[in-house]
């Protein structure tokens, strides 16, 4: 990677969602009896939330993506494979289906909250990969200012 020019790391920190899963691990615990493989399993899925994030890193040579640990590797796509981009606003769950990793009618969203983020549209696809972001305009921004160059 070349040198990097933007870089975004998120999370899941919505307290709607930490709220269900505390909540969950409570009733758990009273309907379990102190079951420990049942409470090993209710905490699974927090833990998972915990570690889980989108990496956007964006360098002179494209952009650069992890939602790990659902990704293994970075995936990359080059600027010279970007045919346009816009920032959008969006709703995750009527144009997406939610958040994460989604596949629909309008492509591919890599999204964790919110409701804006940057839709790539590639020279080989006529499919979409949308980016959600905390930073959209700083995002475009910088890609404007690459794809330029």
């Amino acid at each position: 990677m070349k040198e990097l020019v933007f870089i975004e790391k998120q999370k899941f920190h919505q307290i709607w969602v930490w709220g269900i899963l505390i909540i969950s691990l409570i009733v758990s615990l009273i309907t379990a009896k102190v079951n420990l493989g049942i409470l090993l399993a209710s905490m699974l899925p927090m833990v998972f939330l915990y570690i889980l994030s989108l990496n956007v890193k964006i360098s002179k040579s494209g952009i650069h993506y992890q939602f790990f640990p659902l990704h293994r590797k970075v995936y990359s796509i080059k600027l010279d494979e970007i045919d346009r981009f816009e920032e959008i606003t969006y709703s995750p769950i009527r144009d997406y289906g939610g958040w994460g990793i989604r596949y629909g009618f309008k492509g591919k969203a890599y999204n964790v909250s919110g409701n804006k983020g940057v839709k790539i549209y590639l020279k080989n696809s006529k499919k979409s990969i949308l980016f959600g972001s905390q930073r959209s305009k700083e995002f475009a921004s910088v890609l404007d200012n690459l794809m330029r160059q």
